[in-house]
């Protein structure tokens, strides 16, 4: 569904800039030698702040090196604990949720083509790959509905939970855990506005794209859960924001300085 909303997106964007695009004059960058002119740019991106590096190949293939990374930790957030089985109502004698605090960190670096198909035009479609990481630490404890904490019912132990058929360990009541969202490298598509090499010293470009993360990896103190025979889940709802991710949409808006 996130990938065909993202596709309508794009072909509506593509109509709209579509008209612009042979009325536009000419530029360095339409006469480029291979690393003649280089400009450096910065912004926002739906994967932090940016700084990034381009240089001409030809007049048509640009490549450009870049860097992303943010930092933001979270409020308090309450989940409730989905109980299939009917395993947290026994050893808690009623329903529990989790309750915890987040910090996502993320760095990733990228190196990209850009190809710009009409000479003169400000259109242009990128391909490349971002590499990094996107950890996000979880740390909280299992509450009752009215936020107090659990209190176990004897003679009953502390009770292993599922995230979609992984094993979670709960210590005394605490539930800490790291999520890294997807694989280090990460394939990517996108679509842009503006130049690569500003006409003038300043520029701006603004570019929709998408990256493939792909599949999560879940640790608790720095050792890889293990999975269950089965496909349990205590945690549907968590599980839906954490799929978001496989398929991580770029937004980015900068602004570029020409050096030479």
């Amino acid at each position: 569904m996130q990938v065909k909303r993202f596709l309508s997106i794009c072909r509506i964007y593509l109509f709209l800039i579509f008209c612009m695009l042979l009325a536009q004059p000419l530029s360095a960058q339409d006469e480029a030698s291979p690393f003649k002119h280089v400009s450096v740019a910065t912004g926002i991106t739906t994967l932090g702040f940016n700084l990034e590096v381009a240089t001409p190949l030809s007049a048509h293939f640009f490549i450009k090196g870049g860097f992303n990374t943010y930092s933001y930790s979270t409020l308090t957030h309450r989940f409730n604990l989905d109980d299939p089985y009917g395993a947290l109502q026994k050893a808690f004698g009623q329903h529990v949720a989790y309750e915890m605090k987040a910090k996502m960190n993320n760095v990733h670096g990228s190196l990209v083509l850009d190809y710009y198909p009409f000479k003169g035009g400000i259109l242009y479609i990128s391909g490349g790959f971002y590499f990094g990481k996107t950890k996000l630490t979880s740390n909280g404890i299992i509450v009752n509905r009215d936020g107090t904490p659990a209190q176990l019912q004897p003679p009953y132990d502390w009770p292993e939970l599922e995230f979609n058929g992984q094993k979670i360990d709960i210590t005394n009541g605490r539930l800490d855990a790291t999520l890294t969202l997807g694989n280090t490298l990460k394939p990517y598509i996108g679509l842009g506005l503006g130049r690569a090499i500003p006409k003038r010293r300043f520029g701006l470009k603004f570019e929709l794209g998408l990256l493939y993360a792909g599949e999560y990896s879940l640790k608790q103190n720095d050792v890889e859960v293990s999975n269950t025979l089965n496909r349990a889940n205590n945690f549907e709802e968590v599980d839906t924001y954490i799929n978001w991710f496989k398929y991580y949409p770029m937004v980015k808006f900068q602004l570029q300085y020409r050096l030479f």
